[in-house]
């Protein structure tokens, strides 16, 4: 095995010590929002955050401190429940419509994803785009935003969805990811799909 092979291996060996703690954090961090709702106590404790951060920047390098207070951060988002901003594209040929469709699940989407920190709404688009299918994507005209309120495993999320046109000159449009799969939806067939959020359905138009 060569060095590349084993230092691969000993990544792969540290993301399974990252999930193993990610999921024990997830477990007491939801321990503590029942408590917090039991007790009447506000979600957000800034100044809490404030010291767990502080805690976490001291105990890595400058070089790497932006990158690790922003996992942190994004914890933090997480556990409190914030609205999420996500850039989603409407990719129209032939009559049809390019959907997502997360492996095993009844509902489809528009592809993209979350904005990060300085980014445009089109930036994070066409990112997403490469990172999900490899292939190269352009943001076009802005088309709307739709708001979006739902039920995850017994947790409410809200997002906002600011949603572009998309252009990919390849038909051919293949997950990089093993748990989400993309098709090509005839648009007069979206109802069959349960297209999610709903509302979005109205950005896409009837005409292909």
């Amino acid at each position: 095995m060569s060095e590349l092979d084993e230092l691969r291996k000993e990544v792969d060996a540290a993301d399974d010590a990252i999930l193993a703690a990610l999921m024990r954090r997830f477990a007491i961090t939801d321990r503590i929002r029942e408590l917090k709702n039991r007790e009447g106590v506000p979600r957000t404790d800034k100044e809490r955050e404030r010291e767990i951060l502080a805690r976490v920047a001291a105990a890595v390098p400058p070089a790497k401190r932006d990158t690790v207070c922003a996992i942190w951060e994004r914890l933090f988002a997480g556990a409190r429940g914030e609205i999420e901003t996500i850039a989603r594209g409407v990719c129209v040929k032939d009559g049809k419509v390019l959907l997502c469709r997360g492996k095993g699940l009844g509902s489809t989407y528009l592809p993209g994803g979350h904005i990060e920190f300085g980014e445009t709404g089109a930036e994070a688009l066409v990112r997403e785009m490469k990172e999900e299918t490899g292939l190269d994507s352009t943001a076009g005209k802005f088309l709307g935003v739709v708001e979006s309120s739902f039920l995850q495993h017994g947790e409410k999320h809200c997002e906002i969805n600011l949603v572009y046109e998309l252009s990919i000159e390849n038909s051919d449009v293949a997950a990089q990811e093993d748990w989400i799969g993309f098709e090509w939806c005839p648009i007069s067939n979206l109802d069959a799909v349960n297209l999610l959020p709903v509302d979005i359905r109205r950005l896409i138009p009837e005409n292909g």
